[in-house]
């Protein structure tokens, strides 16, 4: 249980228009997913946890009937997004199942809050569901987090490689995923002189 773990969407409510991440690491993790998101048209992207940006690259939009699902806690966060076809306001730590169809997306991903999941087995089994086979689910993660809200299991020890472990265990432990793996795209320079940017990647079988 996160140190303050009362109603996430009381925390969310006013919007936030910060970056949560250094602006070198975010510029990786967008490049990251330029090489991952489907062309505009030919796929439907689920953006969990999202906000005023999902971090993708500037410009890119589905072109309809495509869509890309901007999911959050913060309308008004959600509504900035220039990514999004479509958003929707839920609290995933109080609600994780998807209103989604089976195999309804080829693209689920998850920029900088994993570390706040209190129920991530029952998140990831449903990404897991809304996911067309051979789609892929991306976990990306930074430095950077409230600390009063990350689960515990992320401070001990508060490190890149025992975060991508956790998530790793949530793909393993949630569903039957295939090719998990870990990108590290951090930029380049020094530990300590630049924020790491790491992305947990997973496949659906099909």
């Amino acid at each position: 249980t996160p140190m303050m773990a009362g109603n996430d969407g009381f925390f969310y409510f006013l919007p936030k228009f910060v970056q949560h991440a250094g602006e070198e690491c975010r510029d990786s993790l967008t490049r990251f997913y330029e090489a991952v998101l489907p062309a505009s048209g030919e796929g439907d992207v689920l953006d969990l946890c999202s906000s005023w940006t999902s971090h993708y690259p500037s410009g890119w939009r589905p072109s309809p009937p495509r869509r890309c699902v901007a999911l959050g806690l913060n309308p008004l966060e959600l509504l900035a997004n220039p990514s999004k076809t479509e958003w929707r306001v839920q609290d995933l730590n109080k609600d994780p199942q998807l209103p989604y169809a089976d195999a309804a997306f080829d693209l689920v991903t998850n920029s900088l809050s994993v570390d706040y999941m209190t129920r991530p087995l029952e998140l990831f089994e449903e990404t897991h569901r809304v996911l067309r086979p051979g789609g892929l689910a991306c976990m990306a993660f930074t430095n950077r987090c409230f600390p009063t809200k990350v689960v515990p299991i992320w401070t001990a020890p508060f490190t890149e490689a025992s975060h991508a472990k956790i998530v790793g265990a949530y793909f393993r432990y949630s569903a039957d995923w295939a090719d998990v793996g870990v990108a590290d795209v951090s930029p380049d320079g020094w530990v300590g002189q630049r924020d790491p940017m790491v992305v947990v990647v997973a496949r659906k079988r099909g």
